[in-house]
């Protein structure tokens, strides 16, 4: 990457602040249901928390690829690790982390009438999956009324084996997410093999 800031980094570190939303949320619910003590410190103690302010007033210019890869690092860790300690306290919290994070979906909606290309657009302007240099999403097909992708790796995977958590909560949650934002769209998002989704009009 240049060293100099672009568009992609701005686009990058907004997904980044995004999936740091998502942990915000899972900790947020976590406070308000008195579930797994004060998680959130643990969470800060254990992995720092994401700074706030724009981008061109924290990133260290000299290393702007190497400082974002960190704060994706960052924010995986604090998801993986706050739905975690979530589910060890109390098996049954996942359908209220869905609903807490179907509604931060519903804060950047897709709007209505839109095609499915651009709302794989929208989705795509949020969702993070690494570093755009890892190339996880291949298009398989892209039109008006339906677009399908295959994610040619997890690269979510290893942040929640490090903590003996299961990936799987990770889908479940981003379905929640994709749900959200998609409310009110006319968009239908779904799953259709093994790491390969559509979106259909």
């Amino acid at each position: 990457m240049s060293a100099f800031l672009g568009p992609i980094h701005i686009w990058l570190y907004n997904k980044i602040k995004f999936q740091d939303a998502m942990a915000n949320a899972v900790l947020d619910l976590a406070k308000d249901k008195g579930i797994a003590g004060d998680l959130r410190e643990k969470t800060e103690n254990r992995y720092g928390s994401l700074p706030e302010g724009n981008l061109e007033d924290l990133v260290d210019t000299g290393n702007i690829h190497g400082w974002l890869q960190e704060r994706v690092s960052l924010v995986e860790n604090r998801l993986a690790y706050a739905v975690t300690e979530v589910l060890e306290a109390d098996k049954d919290a996942l359908p209220f982390m869905e609903e807490a994070i179907i509604k931060l979906g519903e804060t950047s909606p897709v709007e209505s009438g839109i095609s499915a290309s651009d709302a794989f657009g929208a989705l795509d302007a949020i969702l993070l999956n690494g570093m755009p240099c890892d190339h996880v999403n291949a298009m398989e097909e892209n039109s008006e009324d339906r677009v399908v992708w295959r994610q040619t790796q997890d690269i979510h995977g290893a942040y929640w084996n490090m903590i003996h958590g299961d990936v799987k909560h990770y889908y479940t949650l981003r379905g929640a997410l994709i749900k959200g934002m998609l409310k009110n769209s006319g968009i239908e998002f779904s799953q259709i093999e093994n790491q390969v989704y559509e979106l259909r009009r």
